[in-house]
């Protein structure tokens, strides 16, 4: 009866440190401080789908999003120790280049997500020639996307077009473009739909964007302090966020009534984009070496003195890495 005691309490005091971290989790998710500008764009949905459907739990963790006005805001706060996590990516390689001690650990898509909407009668990019086109600011991704759309179809987009910043939503710039005083602007999608139902073109899809710009704008970032102590919270961070992705590209139902729900659309213009946005998401959570120094030029691409940077100054695959597996 003894020898069995023991047995049992040899047992036991094996499988302990092996059983307890999952009963941590179960019991006590760690709250998690995100950073975001929002989660009303499709972009979005791999977070939502991971808080709803509980990913995120079953990694031990609770993300609590905080959304901000601006990025310099969220950087701030991000290097204040005040946030763990940002979903920005382009302006975070910016700030990596500048020496600031933060990293992008994973793109949760492929693409900006930007569409270009125009006049009925403008049929092609080459058409913008001598038209009046809006941003929202200068020296942002979507100038930089317009920017290199324009370089990439043979138009000088310092001469060739005039650039008109119109700070905002997209519906400024959509009412710039309802009243004349633009030809064409860049909208996130899916606003291009608006822009149909009015009578404009979509001039680039945002698939068909995807295809001159792959600046993807919204992932994972976070500081040097966070990948240096806690690393293992990065990767089940990045693990609910992969499974949510592969979740939304598998059950085609649910993922276009998210969209549905989400974009405030009807059911069949959700499924329409629920199969445009399907292709655009990331289970890979990496981009191509050329994607980071594209992400590198958004904050200089205006500057005459351009910024180079190491690849891995900007990013760190190795989270996504271990996440895949």
């Amino acid at each position: 009866m003894k020898q069995r005691a023991i047995s049992v309490l040899f047992v036991l005091s094996v499988l302990w440190p092996a059983m307890a971290p999952r009963v941590s989790f179960a019991a006590e998710p760690k709250p998690i401080n995100i950073g975001w500008t929002g989660g009303s764009a499709w972009t979005a949905l791999p977070d939502r789908v991971a808080m709803e459907r509980g990913f995120f739990e079953k990694e031990g963790l609770k993300p609590r999003y905080i959304q901000f006005q601006g990025t310099n805001l969220m950087l701030n706060a991000l290097l204040s120790n005040e946030l763990d996590y940002v979903t920005i990516m382009p302006f975070i390689a910016g700030a990596a280049t500048r020496g600031l001690p933060v990293k992008i650990v994973a793109a949760t898509v492929k693409s900006s997500g930007y569409a270009i909407i125009a006049r009925p009668d403008i049929n092609s990019v080459k058409e913008l020639k001598g038209k009046r086109l809006a941003i929202n600011t200068f020296g942002s991704s979507a100038d930089f996307a317009i920017y290199q759309l324009l370089a990439r179809n043979g138009l000088d987009p310092t001469k060739d077009v005039t650039l008109l910043s119109i700070a905002g939503s997209p519906d400024a710039r959509f009412a710039a473009l309802l009243g004349g005083s633009v030809d064409a602007t860049v909208v996130n999608s899916p606003f291009e739909y608006r822009a149909e139902q009015k009578g404009f073109k979509v001039l680039l899809t945002i698939k068909e964007m995807a295809e001159y710009v792959k600046i993807p704008i919204v992932g994972l970032s976070t500081s040097q302090r966070k990948i240096d102590k806690e690393p293992e919270e990065t990767v089940r961070m990045l693990r609910a966020l992969r499974n949510s992705i592969l979740f939304l590209q598998n059950q085609r139902e649910i993922g276009a009534g998210l969209v549905e729900k989400l974009l405030k659309l009807d059911r069949p213009v959700a499924e329409r984009f629920y199969a445009l946005y399907r292709e655009q998401f990331n289970p890979d959570l990496t981009v191509p070496d050329s994607v980071v120094e594209e992400w590198i030029s958004v904050g200089t691409f205006r500057a005459k003195e351009k910024t180079t940077a190491k690849i891995q100054t900007v990013v760190d695959w190795s989270f996504a890495e271990r996440a895949r597996r």
